[in-house]
């Protein structure tokens, strides 16, 4: 019977120089170096991405508050016509009523005062006498009424002649020019104030009133 073949390991001499060993520690840290190039590269890439995503929502922002901002604005501007176009008429309406008022007033004190003692005459004699033509009046007439009032002291210190006009009501004066007349009564100073009075109300501008008003 023959004998079991024995088994033992084989060991091979190692063929690697130095030199090999040298070139794989390089490539080994090459290899590390330019994956960890590759990952810086990654890095950066997603973080510009990250800051253009984030720059794109601000500007996206900013428009779209400034739209809300704008849209507020025309809405506040329409409203704010819209009020000025409603108070025109009312303003304008206002500025005659106040006007009318005030006339109405002013006629109602001026006849109460006139109607009692010498005030009318007074009133007269002074409006003829206190014109920048005064010292070219030749000759004033006034109401018989006035006239019959006035003691002779005032008669004296008027400097020229009264003469009672029948035409003429209590507190109306006109004086007589070498060319022409003034006239001095109470019904021609209030049609002068009522047309200056109308003339001031026709240039004033509702609307600014009425924006002021807004």
């Amino acid at each position: 019977m023959s004998p079991e073949p024995a088994f033992a390991t084989l060991r091979f001499p190692s063929l690697r120089t130095e030199q090999q060993d040298e070139a794989d520690l390089r490539a080994r840290a090459s290899g590390h170096a330019a994956g960890y190039a590759e990952g810086l590269r990654a890095a950066n890439a997603e973080l510009d991405e990250l800051r253009a995503r984030l720059q794109a929502e601000h500007d996206a922002t900013i428009r779209h508050g400034q739209a809300r901002l704008d849209r507020a604005i025309d809405i506040l501007g329409a409203a704010s016509a819209a009020l000025a176009a409603r108070a025109m008429p009312l303003v304008s309406e206002a500025q005659d009523v106040l006007a009318q008022n005030a006339l109405a007033l002013a006629e109602a004190l001026l006849g109460i005062e006139l109607a009692t003692g010498d005030t009318s005459a007074r009133a007269a004699l002074t409006r003829a006498l206190s014109t920048a033509d005064a010292p070219l009046v030749t000759t004033i007439r006034l109401s018989p009424i006035d006239l019959s009032v006035l003691d002779d002291e005032i008669i004296a210190a008027a400097g020229v002649p009264l003469i009672a006009d029948p035409s003429l009501a209590r507190g109306d004066a006109i004086a007589e020019l070498p060319i022409g007349y003034l006239d001095a009564r109470i019904t021609a100073a209030t049609a002068r104030a009522r047309a200056a009075i109308a003339e001031t109300a026709a240039a004033m501008n509702p609307r600014v009133l009425a924006e002021a008003l807004a």
